[in-house]
């Protein structure tokens, strides 16, 4: 009696299955479109492709930002450094992007249109021990912001109907965290900077100071 019920429920599971996944109209073997595509996924996949390129941007950008401080330049080796860092930090979340969307069923495009670099080539070049400081920190803002805004666009706060718990979960461990840590540290360092530069007696050694504490802390 047992065993015929349970082929029965078994049966009955089979067929609910079945019609679930038939009604969605979502898969065909023979037209191609069995993918890992799933849940809220498609509703925030162009902007995920946006903000994979920003975020190649950002890391040629803080490449090129640290060049501006080597040894050939303004010869401020923490400087370099931190800006080196943060550099290689936005090429592995780069990478990391990528892999996160071919595994949710997406195709990323990183081509040269729709380049979304926040500062052209002169001003990176040019920047100073305080300007490079509100450029980094004003680059975190921006793309925080932004990395909210699509936690925001697949959150159960925002849209049931979009909601996502995976996306939500790799933008705030992958993301977010880091970036709230890294705008308060670039806020921090700037308001140091700020301190010793107010000091014109000891400015210049200051500055030195600060340079060789970054290259410690960094």
């Amino acid at each position: 009696m047992k065993l015929y019920l349970l082929i029965v429920g078994m049966a009955a599971g089979l067929v609910l299955v079945n019609g679930a996944i038939s009604g969605t109209g979502s898969c065909s073997i023979d037209k191609g479109t069995c993918t890992s595509l799933f849940s809220g996924f498609p509703h925030v996949q162009s902007d995920l492709n946006k903000y994979t390129k920003q975020m190649l941007d950002k890391s040629y950008d803080f490449l090129l930002l640290s060049s501006a401080f080597d040894v050939y330049s303004l010869d401020r080796p923490g400087f370099e450094k931190l800006y080196r860092k943060v550099s290689d930090k936005a090429w592995e979340d780069t990478i990391e992007l990528i892999k996160y969307q071919s595994r949710r069923g997406g195709y990323v495009q990183l081509g040269e249109e729709g380049s979304t670099s926040v500062h052209d080539v002169a001003s990176l070049l040019q920047s100073n021990e305080t300007s490079s400081l509100g450029l980094a920190l004003e680059y975190e803002k921006l793309l925080a912001t932004e990395a909210h805004r699509m936690h925001k666009k697949i959150s159960h706060a925002d849209s049931t109907k979009h909601y996502d718990p995976d996306v939500a979960h790799y933008l705030d461990e992958k993301l977010i965290e880091y970036q709230s840590g890294q705008i308060r540290k670039l806020s921090g360092y700037i308001k140091n900077l700020n301190d010793i530069i107010n000091e014109a007696n000891t400015k210049a050694l200051g500055v030195q100071l600060f340079d060789d504490y970054l290259d410690k802390a960094e």
